[in-house]
């Protein structure tokens, strides 16, 4: 029997185009929360009320209730956007009975995200790391979501509609992230209106707007992202991503918003005053010009256009740029490889009270006869030190030149008998009548405290390095080894760090603050995730950066998948550049997540095509 061919309807055509908006409408429906994480979630800001759970160490202030306005509602924001997303997997493997993909990349992932939370299940401070902790709020369940968030977008990114579809609503966010940074530059900022303190204020607070005002200084960019400095984070991410886009769109109209963009947030990046910001651009800059050498120089009017907008744009606001780059670049000693000299490097808080000041060690003890207050003071021989006193206050001031100009008073802090010395114009104060005989020092909350000098390794004696990062690094990365296998648990930084090194801490003018985060991605994940886990977290960016590599260093970028994977290629390794001097943060880094996930769909398109390409040949 022959077979017929069955004529074709004539509403073929609409039945296929209408299978197509159907399916690409469905799809759209699971892209959206990518579009939650990178366009609206760097918008939230709202007041949250809570208590750190922290008060109970000797070096935390007395107060445990504190507030937060930028980090707390982006974190549950985060992770309800990541529950959803795990719905949606579900839906598609278990109803739709799709059958997903895993790549060999997603290995470390999987392994950086499991050590994590195996670290913070096993943490001495487990609800820290479930919670999240005060000025930061990246728990366990945002570090699992970042993985996630990579992995979902890898698995539903499936065509260049998609990207669009993503990128479109990303440049909206941008846009209006952009524009509230401006307003900030030009003293306009628009939180400081009470129109803008009542968008994130509850209503209890109305009648006192007054308030609330900003300390980071006038002028001073944050945008909604809480730091300065995670604006240079999140404009290091931002901008070589659209420039790779610029250099390769043929639409004027893209053209156009692309170059506005850029500009803007290079405008916004001065009023933040982050340097890690214009490193990690410049370092961005070099990659851009040799991956595309072949378009700069092709689309050369393009390029001298932005350079006159440029040039103009200088011209224009030259005593705001020339103030930026001198605050900016006035201190880029910091960078210097300089010796940091302190004449105070040692206290110890034990039967006396032992000071090491110039190399020289200063013995003082206190006694208490008949409610009078005795004070020796002698050098580490045993033998008295010259002084003088001033009988009206009873200060003793040291003559011996070793420790000239220290002085030394009996005080009454709380009903207690102390002792207090002056080094310096600082006032140092301790008491040894807390019950042990042993001495205490009084520290900036209040707290009496032992003082235990840390361990210190690789830029000890360079704590000024990068705006007194060496210091903070260098007390750190002896963490490492106690954090090989496990680290101590998300978001448990400020539990490890050792706080009880007043002296340091105080030549560092740190005294006064809480240490909640090591200043470096890298250390951040060695100490809370563990050394494996920073291995993983390496391996997984590394294979990322390789695989790249391979596909984009010819510079040839004929299609769409290309030209996106090579912009989010560049943007991250600037966004890690900057993960040096910067930690991982609630306000930018799903961003960054987001785009390596649609950076690997896009590597793996790329690859589908080469090899269909080559099976054709």
């Amino acid at each position: 029997m022959k077979s017929k061919h069955l004529p074709k309807s004539k509403n073929s055509k609409h039945i296929t185009s209408s299978s197509y908006m159907l399916s690409n409408a469905h799809n759209k429906l699971y892209i959206l929360p990518l579009i939650l994480i990178i366009s609206i979630l760097p918008l939230i800001m709202y007041l949250h009320e809570f208590d750190s759970g922290l008060s109970g160490f000797s070096w935390y202030p007395k107060s445990s209730e504190q507030f937060d306005i930028f980090l707390y509602c982006k974190q549950i924001f985060f992770i309800t956007v990541c529950f959803f997303m795990l719905l949606l997997i579900f839906w598609k493997v278990f109803i739709e009975k799709k059958t997903v993909k895993f790549l060999p990349i997603f290995i470390p992932l999987s392994l950086y995200g499991f050590l994590a939370f195996l670290s913070t299940l096993f943490s001495d401070y487990p609800s820290l790391g479930f919670r999240g902790i005060a000025e930061h709020f990246e728990s366990i369940f945002v570090i699992l979501g970042y993985c996630l968030v990579v992995y979902y977008a890898y698995l539903f990114i499936d065509s260049e509609d998609d990207i669009k579809f993503v990128l479109k609503y990303f440049i909206i966010g941008i846009l209006i992230i952009m524009i509230l940074g401006i307003l900030q530059a030009t003293g306009n900022d628009f939180f400081a209106t009470n129109i803008g303190k009542k968008l994130y204020l509850p209503k209890k607070y109305w009648n006192q707007l007054d308030a609330f005002t900003s300390t980071l200084g006038f002028k001073r960019v944050y945008m909604t992202l809480y730091n300065p400095n995670y604006v240079g984070v999140y404009v290091s991410l931002i901008i070589p991503f659209l420039a790779g886009l610029l250099l390769t769109e043929k639409k004027a109209k893209n053209i156009l918003i692309y170059l506005i963009t850029i500009l803007g947030l290079i405008f916004c990046l001065m009023g933040s005053e982050s340097k890690a910001g214009f490193f990690s651009l410049f370092i961005a800059l070099l990659i851009i010009l040799i991956f595309y050498r072949k378009y700069i120089f092709r689309n050369i009017k393009i390029t001298l256009f932005v350079i006159g907008i440029s040039i103009t744009i200088i011209i224009s606001f030259k005593s705001t740029v020339l103030s930026t780059f001198n605050k900016v670049f006035s201190n880029m000693n910091i960078l210097a490889w300089q010796k940091a000299e302190f004449s105070l490097t040692d206290i110890k808080t034990k039967d006396a009270l032992t000071i090491t000041y110039k190399d020289n060690n200063l013995v003082i003890n206190q006694d208490i006869s008949d409610e009078n207050i005795i004070v020796f003071i002698k050098d580490s021989r045993g033998k008295n030190i010259e002084t003088t006193i001033d009988a009206n206050t009873g200060t003793f001031t040291i003559v011996d030149e070793r420790f000239s100009g220290i002085t030394v008073a009996p005080v009454v802090y709380d009903s207690i008998l102390c002792v207090q010395v002056n080094i310096e114009g600082r006032n140092w104060v301790f008491s040894n009548q807390l019950g042990d005989d042993t001495f205490y020092y009084l520290n900036y909350f209040g707290k009496f405290d032992k003082i235990n000098k840390a361990e210190s390794s690789l830029f000890t004696g360079y704590e000024k390095f990068v705006s007194g990062r060496g210091y903070i690094w260098s007390r750190t990365i002896p963490l490492l080894k106690e954090n090989i296998v496990f680290g101590s648990g998300a978001d448990t930084f400020t539990t490890q760090f050792p706080h009880q090194d007043y002296v340091y801490r105080t030549n560092m003018y740190y005294n006064d603050q809480i240490m909640t985060k090591p200043h470096s991605l890298y250390l951040q994940i060695g100490v809370q995730s563990g050394v494996f886990s920073l291995i993983a977290f390496l391996v997984f960016f590394i294979a990322y950066f390789i695989s790249s590599i391979k596909i984009y260093i010819n510079g040839r970028f004929d299609n769409y998948f290309k030209r996106v994977g090579v912009a989010i290629f560049i943007g991250v390794v600037a966004y890690m550049v900057s993960g040096i001097t910067n930690d991982s943060t609630i306000t930018v880094a799903p961003i960054a997540w987001t785009l390596i996930g649609i950076g690997i769909a896009c590597n793996y398109k790329v690859k589908e095509q080469i090899s269909n390409e080559i099976l054709k040949a």
